[in-house]
């Protein structure tokens, strides 16, 4: 080896040391970078001249060092088990604060609770028994009935309003999840042309591309694995999303084609057990892949169950808890009920199949109880009809919410004909009977029989009305409740859910900073490590450059002898 060559070996450790500093520089400037990947440097000797060749070992002569590579430092294993924990968390995360929505819908409607509503109405009712023919308790009744059906309308339109709210959402989250994937397709075209000619890593871009996965993985389900050429594709949900192509961009569709509800056998067995839905609120948005011809994206019948990992992502979150339509209390107990928009639902006579009670529930568990906004609202409708219907039909002539032709009911419907499928007893298509607002007294004429005696009866029958049993909360309880308790049942029943949602999501993100503590181990920057490797390669430094100078002085020695 000549002292010539010695130079070389010496530069060899300058340029990998300076390229070395570099790196860790980079490290500790990028320290509070989201997303940043601590990189590692991987040094190589570089080739050995043979000069000779002995019976241990063959004589070499070392060529220096070189800079092999510099590789972000990640865990696989660490990054998968993040991706799909932070998605579950985000999945309880969402319905729990959809739950603490309606729970201030519910306890904070213009700063008063709409139990006090209900009480109200109730103790108006117990004032009018003892003086019924009297027309300020006859009036009271009438104010209160007013309040309580002006609070009940606040709170179902409340409700409506945050189903368009969760609506805007689900647009804007696949808004959110075409963009990540339109920007991990884009990173993965550069982090290819810049890696083709196997010399430089886009360590930084990998950084960004790991990134938008992680943002992405808190949407959704996603599986994504990366090829020999660093490309990076996804599959959302179990469906191509990124591929080295092209980008399968989410979209969204509104409603459902009635026609495609062929008949009665079609509609249970293949609505209920294969995922195929009732039509959808007109503006309600179903996420859909266009490019398959508007395949859904989920299954509305799925069973959400963390051991087939379909607990995962804000998307369905919001799907599932916004529900497919505004609920009535049509949904919660459709046992016989009547479907006039579907005619292929009827007989060769037109009359409606019945639906079983085990239909029924079965219809109730799959569709309605999964939505935490449309339970509430069929139950809370529920509620509201009962206590419009039960009133009107004690105050009736014949015992029937509609009454007669003579006769004078408190409550009547907005709209006499209605296309939804139910009586038109329902939250938003009532009001108080303008006649009665106007003259209470014309209730149930003034709560005097013909022979000129009070009508105690019927006031009796009103109080008794909120003292009995009036029906279950929803089809899978037993219990019979009165007005206030089937309310604070219902309330209870939210409260509880928000418990469960809140408990799981607690548990979850406690899960999910353990796995991202571990990430950090292996991706983090730790200044003081960075530090040490950084005298390490100055030091490094400082001796390939001592290196150099004895060399050259070795050469200037032999040079100035020889001349």
């Amino acid at each position: 080896m000549s002292l010539f060559s010695g130079l070389y070996v010496g530069a060899s450790g300058l340029q990998t040391n300076q390229n070395a500093l570099n790196t860790t520089a980079h490290n500790l400037s990028n320290i509070g970078t989201t997303g940043y990947t601590r990189q590692q440097i991987i040094q190589a000797n570089r080739h050995y001249d043979t000069i000779g060749q002995s019976y241990i070992a063959p004589n070499q002569v070392g060529l220096g060092v070189s800079y092999a590579d510099v590789r972000s430092v990640r865990d696989y294993f660490l990054d998968k088990a993040y991706r799909q924990e932070q998605g579950r968390a985000e999945y309880y995360t969402t319905n729990y604060n959809v739950v603490t929505e309606m729970e201030t819908l519910f306890g904070e409607l213009q700063g008063v609770a709409f139990q006090e509503s209900l009480t109200e109405l109730t103790r108006a009712v117990e004032e009018l028994k003892k003086q019924p023919e009297d027309a300020t308790n006859q009036g009271l009744l009438v104010s209160k009935s007013q309040t309580f059906l002006e609070r009940a309308q606040a709170v179902y339109n409340g409700l409506a309003d945050y189903q368009d709210n969760i609506n805007s959402q689900i647009a804007t989250t696949i808004d959110k999840i075409n963009y990540y994937g339109n920007k991990i397709w884009e990173i993965n075209q550069k982090v290819a042309a810049i890696e083709m000619g196997g010399i430089e890593r886009a360590n930084d871009l990998r950084d960004a591309r790991d990134q938008m996965l992680d943002e992405l993985a808190a949407l959704g389900k996603i599986s994504y694995e990366e090829d020999s050429h660093g490309m990076v594709t996804v599959q959302f949900e179990g469906v191509d999303f990124v591929t080295p192509d092209y980008v399968n961009e989410m979209g969204y569709m509104t409603g459902y084609d009635k026609e495609t509800v062929k008949s009665y056998n079609d509609y249970f067995a293949e609505d209920i057990e294969n995922g195929l839905k009732r039509p959808v609120e007109e503006t309600f948005y179903i996420p859909v892949w266009p490019r398959y011809k508007n395949q859904e994206v989920f299954s509305a019948t799925e069973t959400i169950s963390s051991d087939r990992n379909t607990d995962i992502g804000a998307l369905k979150a919001l799907y599932n808890a916004r529900g497919n339509q505004r609920a009535t209390y049509r949904d919660l107990y459709p046992v016989g009920e009547e479907y006039p928009e579907y005619p292929e639902l009827c007989d060769s006579d037109g009359n409606p199949y019945p639906i079983s009670e085990s239909e029924s529930i079965n219809m109730f568990d799959k569709t309605t109880k999964r939505s935490s906004v449309m339970s509430v609202m069929a139950e809370f409708d529920n509620l509201v009809r009962g206590i419009v219907t039960g009133m009107n039909s004690v105050l009736s002539s014949n015992s029937t919410a509609d009454g007669t032709s003579d006769d004078t009911l408190l409550f009547s419907k907005i709209s006499a004909e209605v296309d939804d499928g139910t009586d038109g007893w329902t939250t938003t298509n009532l009001m108080i009977n303008p006649d009665v607002q106007k003259t209470p007294t014309l209730m149930n004429n003034g709560f005097i029989l013909d022979d000129g005696s009070r009508d105690q009866q019927k006031a009796d029958a009103l109080v008794n009305l909120f003292s009995n049993k009036f029906s279950t909360l929803n089809p899978d309880t037993g219990t019979q409740l009165t007005f206030a308790g089937y309310y604070s049942a219902l309330i209870s029943e939210n409260a509880t859910n928000g418990k469960v949602y809140r408990s799981i999501s607690e548990n979850q993100e406690a899960m999910v900073m353990s796995v991202d503590s571990q990430r950090q181990e292996v991706v983090g920057v730790s200044d003081s490590d960075e530090l040490t490797q950084m005298i390490r390669y100055q030091n490094a430094y400082n001796a390939s450059s001592r290196y150099i100078n004895t060399i050259n002085s070795m050469l200037d020695t032999l040079i100035n002898s020889m001349t």
